[in-house]
Order: C-alpha cells, then sequence, then structure tokens
C-alpha cells in the first residue's frame, strides 16, 4: 500500500475563503477573487472563529500559565502580571545583598538577556527585574538591585513571555515548594465579594477571574503568605490568532477545515444572493459540520454523576 506517510496537510485563511465563496456558487475554481471581496470575507472569517469559542471550540486553546504570588496581595492583572506558560527555576548558590546586580545561581540554562527574573528575597516577596547579561552557567547580571538581602537557596526565575489575558480560567491549583499541587476552587463574583476578611493571608483556596476588555483581574483569597508556595497554577483558555495574511494557518486542528469553509460559506450567503432555499440547505450543512466537529473535539473522560439521597422529616 503506497500512502504517502505525511500527516501535515493544512489550510490557509486563502484557502478557507476562496472554497467558502466556491460554497456560495459566486466563483468558479479558476475565478480571481477580487481583493475587496476577500477583505470583507477575512473581516467575517476573524469574526466567527472568535464566535466559535462560545461554542465550546477551544479544548485545544487552552494552555497552562503559571502566576507568580507575591505575599498580600489580593488581585493580579492577568496580562501585565508576572505569569508565564514557560520559565526557567532555578536557586541561587551565594546569598546576595541588598541592592545586589550580580548573582550567582545553581544553573543559567534557559536565561538569555531581557528576559524577565524574579528572585525570591528572605521576606518571601519576589523581586522583579529584567536580565542584563548571563555571564556563564552560574552568573547572571540584573537591572535593578534586589530589595533586600536573598540568602543561598532562594529561588529564581525567568520567563521571555508573560502570559496574555485568558478568556476563562478552567482549573487551578497552587504549588507549593516541594511542587505538590492542591486544587483551587474557582467561585463566582458574589461569592468572593462576600469574603469578610479579603486581606487573610495563608495557602490560596478560592480565585475569581473578571475577564475585563483590556487584562483580567484575578482575585485570590486568602492571600499568599509565601514562605511554602509561590505559584499559583492555572489552565486558561484563550481567544485563537487571527487570520492577518492568506497565508495564515487557523489556529484550529485539521478536522476543524471543513467546518471553518461551510461556517464561512453560510454566513457570506446573504451578500452572494442564494435564495431563501438554498441559504437553509448551506446553513443547515454548516451546522452539521459545526456540531460533528463540536461533539469529537471533548475531554476524553468519564462523567461521573453523584445522587444526594434527602432523609425524611
Amino acid at each position: 500500500m503506497a500512502v504517502s506517510g505525511s500527516k501535515d496537510f493544512a489550510v490557509t485563511r486563502a484557502d478557507i475563503i476562496e472554497a467558502a465563496l466556491r460554497k456560495t456558487g459566486a466563483y468558479d475554481q479558476s475565478d480571481p477573487v477580487p481583493g475587496s471581496e476577500t477583505n470583507a470575507a477575512s473581516n467575517a472569517l476573524n469574526l466567527m472563529v472568535k464566535f466559535l469559542m462560545t461554542k465550546g471550540a477551544d479544548i485545544w486553546l487552552r494552555d497552562e500559565i503559571t502566576l507568580f504570588l507575591t505575599p498580600s496581595s489580593q488581585s493580579y492583572s492577568l496580562g501585565t502580571a508576572n505569569a508565564a506558560s514557560t520559565y526557567v527555576e532555578t536557586t541561587l548558590s551565594a546569598a546576595a545583598a541588598s541592592s545586589a546586580t550580580s548573582l550567582t545561581v545553581t544553573n543559567s540554562t534557559g536565561m538569555t538577556a531581557a528576559d524577565n527574573v524574579g528572585i525570591k528575597l528572605d521576606d518571601n516577596t519576589i523581586h522583579w527585574t529584567t536580565i542584563v547579561s548571563v555571564d556563564s552557567a552560574t552568573a547572571i547580571t540584573i537591572t535593578a538591585g534586589i530589595a533586600s538581602a536573598a540568602a543561598s537557596g532562594k529561588n529564581v526565575y525567568a520567563f521571555t513571555t508573560r502570559a496574555g489575558r485568558p478568556q476563562k480560567i478552567v482549573y487551578a491549583f497552587r504549588r507549593d515548594k516541594n511542587g505538590l499541587d492542591t486544587p483551587v476552587e474557582i467561585v463566582g463574583e458574589n461569592e468572593y465579594r462576600q469574603q469578610s476578611n479579603k486581606d487573610s493571608t495563608g495557602p490560596p483556596i478560592q480565585v475569581w477571574y473578571h475577564p475585563t476588555l483590556t487584562t483580567g483581574t484575578l482575585y485570590v483569597w486568602p492571600t499568599d503568605g509565601g514562605a511554602n508556595w509561590d505559584k499559583l497554577i492555572m489552565i486558561a483558555q484563550y481567544v485563537p490568532d487571527d487570520f492577518d495574511t492568506g497565508a495564515n494557518n487557523p489556529e484550529f486542528p485539521i478536522e476543524w477545515g471543513e467546518p471553518l469553509v461551510y461556517g464561512l460559506a453560510d454566513r457570506l450567503a446573504p451578500e452572494y444572493g442564494l435564495t431563501f432555499r438554498e441559504r437553509q440547505m448551506l446553513h443547515a450543512e454548516a451546522e452539521d459540520k459545526l456540531n460533528d466537529a463540536l461533539d469529537y473535539d471533548v475531554e476524553n473522560a468519564d462523567v461521573v454523576f453523584g445522587m444526594e439521597v434527602m432523609g425524611r422529616a
């Protein structure tokens, strides 16, 4: 059997638009699509892929991000806070005095100049600045000297890119200094607001996420004490990337190729003179392909139902 051995077939924005316009009957295979119509279809496609998240097309858009907690901080602006999907963790291998900019670390592998870097101080706060240079396998120079002393063995974190604003927080758990994880409950605004003492310190047990427009605000309760834990791990849901050029691929798995084509054709149909009956048929086919893709792309996990038995008085 002469199979190709490759599994890298992909479509581009241009492929999706041209295929969608053919579904409307506006163009044949060989017809060039005018630039103005490509632009209009691109806008419709970008709107559609963002809207598909509301239908549940999101499982591959989730990312694990780590938020580095600050003692006594009730809230964090996700998008500007010190949170990252990938980071380097090491320790100081020699004590550093207050204002020090030259640090000796256990291992600088993975660190680069201009990275964000956080040094955990003796008071359990994290001093954040940037790396000026990686001087050797065990030495770095930072931009702003540390605010107070840090003993040998204190953690050092470095990352290049901050995590952007999530749409939703799906799961959360705190991670202690030994790397052990404990689930954290995601609550709504009302439950968080009802906490009488929002300055309580201790391991976080609840978070509320308010996805404001430019950044999202995460509220943590209790506020982290900092001695035994300084990381909150979250599974966050993000929007798919924009289509900026015709060569861009969708940030969707390939089984979504047909739903994207038919979905776009359905949205463009009113602009291309299809009859009401033709539009109904195209809409039905687009809905079928969307539902098939949504049914397929779900978490492969058991659903457990429980039953509470109430006693009689």
